[in-house]
């Protein structure tokens, strides 16, 4: 086959930089060159005009993902309705209608997410659910330990145990006797399952440039590594029981860079701890704090060029959320229009066909060495002020002046969003979301202690076997979610 392949460059001369610098200076007729061609990312990397080399092999290596049945990725839907009736109803109707996979935001109050307390709860969400043949995780949250119990108790003693897969979604904030007892159980009885989430995604919805993301991931996953080595776990059954959250936004080609630099930053990492393997499970969810409320139909857009990113970065499970999901619960029309972004790249442009398909290209080479150097930076800069743990509060201060900068930016229209600052209409057509039921709590068997309270893991199974509940309560995460249309929206309201 390659003794068909013409060399169309065979006979030309190679020209220099030089003479491309001559010929775009005369094309500009006087205007200043670095105005009016070079821009730089968020994280002050120079982002062209012009890339002629590669400076470092930056191929991806993709993990081997359970039940694709020939896929390149899961589509992974997001299951959030308050009742769990309808969760069920949407859940089916999205596995129905092509997804793979399926991401379930908790909340046992209802407020943000499903209501769901206890077994029998659990049971009615997942009724005519295959879950053998369909990956189920949780959204990451810093109460998911008594929820990781909960379905624990629920599959235990499940034959196919092997072909079921979790990701627990377990934060790292988790106390280490509970670590201890979630990280034991799952590597003994179902070492296939992710114990704990490395979740960046927060980290980005918080305002964070690509660099504090991927630096958070760094920052959150060696300080999880070490929590686990102090309690006798070997780097190489530590590894497998973690999976990677990140966040995509409208700026697809930059988030073909940051995916793949967070390979490239995974692999350095988990090299420096001796792990004889270095891939990760990467789940990636379209961004929230992109999404605009004054026209949400230009959100089609924004999910449109985030799909692209997460799809041609190599991301295994990927969500794209409704476009109307700042304004509240998704139709079955958002919820097709969301899974559709998917399938038309899987089924129509074949985006899957190519492993790396970024691979060799100077651009997004270069900008994927670039991101991982600046990365590396900042980690090391929260490493000096003693990891995750301790330096929380500095890389607040860090997001939040990031997140001003970009701000400064919109609202004086250095920077255009279409629907938000640019391409604006005064008479948006409604776009249609669900009303949020009232949920009714549900009580627990008896008055006093009806609530799971305990630090130990099987002690926690045990009593959601006696029907005790997931507690009402949840704390919140100290990275507050941002919105770039926040101002504009303000100034219509």
């Amino acid at each position: 086959m390659t003794d068909h392949i013409l060399d169309l460059a065979a006979g030309f001369e190679c020209g220099t930089k030089a003479q491309w610098r001559a010929l775009t200076d005369k094309a500009l007729r006087g205007a200043d060159f670095a105005k009016t061609l070079v821009r730089y990312t968020e994280d002050s990397i120079q982002r062209g005009p012009l890339f002629t080399q590669v400076p470092v092999d930056t191929a991806i290596q993709k993990t081997n993902i359970p039940h694709l049945s020939g896929r390149p990725w899961h589509i992974t839907a997001e299951i959030d309705h308050p009742s769990i009736a309808h969760a069920n109803k949407d859940l089916l109707a999205e596995l129905e209608g092509g997804a793979s996979a399926v991401a379930l935001r908790i909340d046992p109050a209802g407020k943000d997410g499903i209501a769901l307390r206890d077994r029998s709860d659990l049971q009615r969400l997942l009724s005519g659910v295959i879950c053998e043949l369909v990956p189920l995780s949780i959204v990451p949250s810093a109460d998911n330990f008594y929820l990781a119990a909960l379905l624990t108790q629920y599959f235990q003693n499940r034959a196919d145990l092997t072909d079921i897969h979790l990701s627990l979604g377990v934060g790292t904030n988790i106390c280490d006797k509970k670590l201890a007892g979630l990280a034991l159980w799952v590597k003994a009885h179902a070492p296939h399952w992710k114990a704990v989430s490395i979740d960046a995604a927060t980290i980005h919805e918080a305002g964070a440039t690509p660099a504090q993301e991927l630096a958070a991931m760094l920052s959150q996953a060696v300080c999880m590594i070490r929590r686990l080595q102090a309690l006798d776990f070997a780097v190489d059954d530590i590894l497998p029981l973690m999976d990677v959250h990140l966040a995509s936004d409208q700026d697809g080609h930059m988030g073909i860079v940051k995916f793949r630099a967070a390979r490239l930053l995974w692999a350095k990492m988990t090299e420096s701890f001796g792990a004889s393997d270095t891939t990760c499970t990467m789940r990636v969810t379209s961004s929230r704090r992109m999404m605009s409320k004054m026209d949400p139909w230009s959100n089609m857009l924004r999910l449109g060029g985030a799909t692209f990113g997460a799809v041609c970065g190599g991301a295994e499970y990927i969500t794209t959320l409704a476009f109307t999901q700042p304004l509240g619960l998704a139709t079955p029309f958002a919820r097709r229009s969301a899974r559709n972004q998917q399938l038309l790249l899987m089924e129509e442009s074949h985006l899957g066909q190519v492993k790396d398909p970024a691979s060799g290209s100077y651009t997004h080479e270069t900008l994927t060495y670039e991101l991982a150097q600046t990365t590396w930076g900042l980690f090391q800069d929260m490493e000096s002020l003693g990891g995750w743990a301790t330096a929380q509060n500095w890389f607040k201060g860090q997001i939040s002046a990031a997140h001003k900068t970009r701000m400064a930016k919109i609202d004086n229209g250095e920077t255009l969003l279409i629907g938000v600052n640019q391409f604006t209409k005064p008479d948006v057509r409604k776009a249609e979301i669900l009303p949020r039921p009232t949920i009714k709590v549900k009580s627990g068997p008896d008055k006093f202690g009806a609530e799971i309270n305990t630090d130990n893991f099987a002690d926690a199974i045990a009593q959601i076997n006696d029907g005790k509940l997931l507690p009402l309560a949840r704390r919140e995460s100290p990275f507050k979610p941002v919105r770039l249309s926040e101002t504009a929206e303000r100034q219509v309201s």
